[in-house]
């Protein structure tokens, strides 16, 4: 239950913060490189469909960091501190390459490609990653804490 739990929220998260973004990457106030995603959201039209597209991105990913965090270290989600750590040694090197991925194969066509040339591949594709498990394991480590007591 805990690996399922963990692997939704982390979709969830995924798919709340594409939202938010395409609220973002339309505001006048917003920085370059939000406003550079815009043409990628207008190009879908639906913000439920591009925040799905996030969802099953990181979801990909993460079931790939699942099986390396398995392989390496014996635990297949972060139940401590401590394994959280370790999993995000995968997840850094891992949501980094994955950007990269995205962006040379077009996996979106070319409706990324003013957010790569203002952002660049790699990095803010990790950092979502990486904040996406965050607060998942804390989500889930609340809410299994609260089951149990």
């Amino acid at each position: 239950m805990y690996t399922t739990l963990f692997i939704t929220l982390n979709f969830i998260i995924a798919f709340i913060s594409d939202i938010g973004l395409n609220y973002l990457s339309h505001l006048r106030t917003s920085t370059e490189i939000i406003k550079s995603l815009k043409s990628y959201f207008d190009h879908y039209n639906s913000s439920i469909l591009t925040g799905i597209y996030a969802g099953i991105t990181v979801v990909v990913v993460l079931l790939i960091n699942i099986l390396f965090s398995l392989f390496i270290f014996g635990f297949s989600t972060p139940n401590t501190l401590t394994e959280l750590y370790k999993f995000l040694i995968i997840a850094v090197p891992l949501g980094y390459i994955a950007d990269i991925l995205i962006y040379k194969y077009k996996v979106f066509g070319n409706t990324l490609d003013p957010y790569y040339r203002k952002a660049g591949a790699g990095l803010w594709g990790c950092i979502a990653f990486v904040f996406s498990i965050i607060f998942s394991t804390i989500a889930v480590m609340g809410l299994t804490k609260s089951l149990t007591r």
